[in-house]
């Protein structure tokens, strides 16, 4: 890589650090609110995007143990935002799915984030939205030719 890309490279890494320790504090509040544990997010998020998953699909996702996450999946029963059902082709294989009030607190989360992010870009101008939608455009496009590190459940 040469020596301007690589300079180039790091100057974005260090805007996207900016733009993180600047975001951090105005975290919507529904997302303060929630009394879950970043795996439980993770997992109740997985389900929201992908469906139905298996249980060694969501550890490998979040990154844990079969027992470990065993024990999320319990945790988020006992709350009513899971159900744990025999796969119908195969009933050894257990699947997890959001319940209604699963669906409903990661669309409001989602929906929250997304007021969140329109009235970040209200306060734009639209030279600067142009700008942001080809960057945004852009990095889809990268990350939909990336192979690795890619989690498909």
């Amino acid at each position: 890589m040469p020596a301007q890309d690589s300079n180039q490279k790091e100057r974005i890494l260090s805007l996207a650090e900016d733009m993180f320790k600047a975001g951090r504090n105005q975290v919507p509040r529904d997302w303060h609110r929630v009394d879950l544990t970043m795996p439980q997010l993770k997992v109740l998020f997985s389900l929201f995007v992908d469906g139905p998953l298996s249980c060694s699909s969501l550890a490998d996702a979040v990154g844990v143990s079969l027992p470990t996450m065993n024990g999320i999946l319990e945790r988020l029963k006992e709350r009513d935002l899971i159900v744990r059902r025999p796969d119908r082709q195969d009933r050894r294989r257990i699947l997890n799915s959001l319940t209604g009030r699963g669906h409903q607190l990661v669309d409001g989360l989602w929906t929250s984030h997304q007021d969140w992010m329109a009235e970040l870009l209200d306060r734009m101008d639209s030279s600067d939205l142009e700008t942001i939608e080809q960057a945004l455009t852009i990095i889809v496009a990268a990350l939909s030719r990336q192979e690795e590190y890619v989690w498909t459940g």
